[in-house]
């Protein structure tokens, strides 16, 4: 229950007080202000010492009046040039909130509200260059840890009316603020409604990042894939708030969270929009062919070499049963062996610090590519299969651990079953992909040969003329 402020100032700083206990950077300064008590709170590891001085408290002590405590609030508030928030705190939640957010909070003897300076000046990453997404064109700016800023740089991409920013508290021990984002005129209100319902409805402790929010947002059960993605770049999360869709960033993150987020948009990436079609449209198949290669790849490979060699070409066979014979340990083994150590690397070089990663990474390949092939403890054939398929998978990175996870299932059941075993990988494969619930959509599109934009917009690509010949079509033949 919201317990609000009391008159008497001591009883005020007594329960503010008591909220931080015997924390270093509680300040708390009594002053006067126009004959009356009056007395600082502030946060100091988040406050901007310099703006509150000069800013706030050396035009009160210019000021002149004769008022009771009530009209000295008033008379601050709505009177003076002094910027105050328009909205002071009524009560201690307010309080609180103001003060772990870098305000500052000026109480007065005799009123039962508080008056919020914007003083924030607390540490923060400034801009950088994205790192999860790389891109040979458009821009280099990346979110950073401060959801104020981002707010900007969202603003600043948007310059047309429609842009809505809500903004709420979600965990009962962080209250971290969280930001929705969308674009009215093109956001379906139905949607919208859900997912603000699904934010509100969520209890738990601690949010320190988008990633916390996505179970909540996304209601698909029984699928190693999502849909809602993520996005470190501006210019991206604003392409897909204009498109319709539903955009969430928590303080202190540096990661977007967008919703829905179909299938074929995990194959786009922002320099498509910049490129010749027909270069974009080959990279863009390339793309849905690793997916499907990283996948299936090492499975099939097993299938084909145990249970059914009388499909490869003579010479491959002779090649794969050279191999077998010289190493210790079944075909079938020996690939889930390397997949599995093929990620221990990936994590340690991922984990470690950039310049250790490195070498971790570099002695690891000399040792599992050069000296456990010449030592005969593994194949080069079974090796290249999966280094091949592992490579692969970092083609379309937002599928990265939905790929790991169903690759180790093809390996499995085709390593077990084989062809059968195969098939059946196939159709769970197909099954994850279908089970998506993207906010009631299709997470695929129906594909159709009649249906030529559907090609052009998820395997090819149509040049900007193209796309907006037919948004003029659209507009006229629906007469918007």
């Amino acid at each position: 229950m919201e317990k609000f402020l009391y008159t008497d100032i001591e009883s005020n700083k007594k329960e503010i007080k008591s909220y931080f206990g015997q924390s270093a950077d509680y300040f708390e300064k009594d002053i006067d202000i126009l004959g009356h008590k009056a007395s600082i709170i502030m946060c100091e590891d988040l406050t901007n010492i310099t703006n509150l001085w000069q800013v706030n408290l050396r035009p009160l002590n210019n000021l002149k009046a004769d008022y009771t405590p009530q009209q000295t609030y008033e008379y601050i508030m709505n009177e003076t040039t002094i910027p105050f928030t328009a909205t002071g705190a009524e009560s201690f939640e307010m309080v609180l909130f103001f003060l772990t957010a870098g305000f500052t909070i000026l109480l007065i003897d005799g009123v039962d509200k508080a008056l919020v300076a914007p003083t924030q000046g607390y540490p923060a990453r400034g801009i950088s260059k994205p790192e999860a997404e790389g891109s040979l064109r458009g821009t280099r700016e990346s979110f950073c840890d401060t959801g104020r800023k981002n707010m900007a740089l969202i603003r600043r991409r948007i310059r047309s009316k429609g842009l809505v920013i809500e903004t709420m508290q979600i965990g009962t021990v962080t209250k971290t603020e969280v930001s929705l984002y969308y674009h009215e005129d093109y956001c379906d209100e139905k949607l919208l409604n859900s997912v603000k319902k699904r934010l509100k409805d969520i209890q738990i402790p601690i949010v320190t990042e988008t990633g916390y929010l996505a179970p909540f947002v996304d209601t698909t059960k029984g699928s190693v894939f999502s849909a809602v993605s993520y996005t470190e770049k501006p210019d991206v999360f604003c392409a897909k708030l204009c498109e319709g869709k539903i955009g969430i960033i928590a303080d202190g993150c540096p990661f977007a969270l967008i919703y829905p987020f179909m299938f074929s948009e995990h194959f786009y990436t922002s320099d498509d929009y910049a490129q010749r079609p027909y270069f974009v449209s080959i990279t863009k198949l390339l793309r849905y062919i690793a997916f499907i290669v990283s996948i299936i790849l090492p499975g099939l490979y097993i299938a084909l070499a145990n249970f059914a060699p009388e499909n490869l070409p003579e010479k491959l066979i002779f090649f794969i049963y050279s191999s077998k014979e010289s190493t210790p340990l079944p075909l079938f083994i020996e690939a889930i062996v390397i997949v599995i150590t093929l990620e221990i690397i990936k994590e340690a070089g991922l984990r470690l610090p950039q310049a250790i990663g490195h070498t971790v990474s570099f002695v690891a390949a000399l040792i599992i590519g050069d000296s456990a092939v010449n030592a005969g403890l593994i194949g080069s054939a079974v090796l290249i299969v999966c280094a091949v398929s592992t490579i692969m998978s970092f083609v379309v990175p937002s599928f990265y651990e939905a790929t790991i996870v169903l690759r180790i299932v093809f390996l499995l059941f085709s390593g077990v079953f084989g062809g059968i075993g195969f098939a059946f990988s196939c159709i769970f494969l197909m099954f994850n992909i279908i089970n998506v619930n993207a906010a009631g959509t299709s997470y695929i599109p129906q594909i159709t040969i009649r249906d030529k934009s559907t090609l052009t917009d998820i395997f090819l690509k149509s040049s900007w003329r193209t796309i907006n010949r037919k948004e003029k079509n659209y507009e006229k033949n629906t007469g918007e």
